[in-house]
């Protein structure tokens, strides 16, 4: 379940902001992708296929989604008139597109600072082992461990852009993208 639902997440931005469009912009360390021409008949055909395969991604074989896939792979560039990502799209694309495994586990987390820096930042409120605040108080409790493993998308977005229903600040712009990284590895390892 889990799984599909990060494919679905990630077939779904690609095919509603195109791979190359979410790949690029304010999100640190990644380079800007050269874009095709207008008359570039070979890479209009590449674009027919990343939006094909978007399509696939998400198992929705819509001719529609085909198209608008791939009006997608052309979308302006990141910062001008055009660009309607914002920092939050752009953050998570980050996330599906290049940290996370097939299985939902942070690639390339240095465990040992990530727990160093969840002491510093998430301690206080979360506890030692991250089970002082249950993030689900409707339901069965969860703590920020599970989340991390079972729902990454939504502890990630948590994590950079908080909370207010459950009094989650925001760390967007105090801890940096390698920091949140290494945090939300470390965070995969608690109960």
């Amino acid at each position: 379940m889990q799984m599909r639902k990060m494919t679905f997440i990630a077939g779904f931005l690609a095919a509603l902001y195109g791979a190359a469009a979410v790949t690029a912009g304010d999100t640190p360390g990644v380079a800007p992708v050269a874009r095709p021409t207008q008359d570039a008949t070979p890479a209009k055909s590449q674009a027919q296929d990343a939006a094909k395969d978007a399509a696939q991604a998400v198992n929705a074989p819509d001719k529609d989604a085909t198209k608008d896939a791939a009006q997608a792979v052309n979308a302006p560039e990141p910062g001008s008139p055009g660009d309607t990502l914002t920092r939050e799209d752009k953050r998570m694309a980050y996330l599906v597109y290049k940290l996370l495994d097939k299985n939902g586990k942070i690639k390339g987390a240095n465990l040992k600072r990530g727990a160093k820096l969840f002491y510093q930042n998430c301690r206080p409120c979360h506890g030692e082992d991250g089970m002082r605040v249950n993030v689900n108080p409707s339901g069965r409790p969860i703590y920020i461990g599970q989340r991390a493993r079972e729902d990454m998308p939504t502890f990630w977005y948590q994590m950079n852009f908080g909370d207010e229903d459950r009094n989650m600040e925001a760390y967007y712009d105090e801890i940096t993208l390698d920091e949140m990284k290494d945090i939300a590895g470390y965070a995969q390892t608690l109960p």
